[in-house]
């Protein structure tokens, strides 16, 4: 998920694999597949660059802890993401 503004303000999670258009007549509108429309106050740019992020972010990780982690924005490092991935087991 990446996180947007909407022009009121709010902020609001949007799921990049329903993004079929992105429009900017002149505020930038997100065409979803269910035919819903959203429009955001980042311009096209930043878009593209925050869906390019959260791409790059879950083809380096299939934990779904730093997913999440990426979804808030929060950084997962490589070390962070190995100890989840590798947990101790005792026993």
């Amino acid at each position: 998920m990446i996180t947007l503004t909407r022009l009121n303000g709010a902020t609001v999670a949007v799921n990049p694999d329903l993004v079929t258009v992105i429009d900017v007549t002149p505020d930038t509108t997100l065409c979803l597949l269910n035919g819903d429309r959203l429009i955001v106050r980042q311009t096209l740019d930043e878009v593209i660059a925050k869906v390019v992020e959260f791409r790059q972010a879950v083809g380096r990780t299939t934990n779904p802890l730093d997913q999440l982690a990426v979804a808030r924005g929060e950084s997962v490092s490589a070390s962070t993401a190995a100890q989840r991935s590798n947990p101790k087991r005792e026993g």
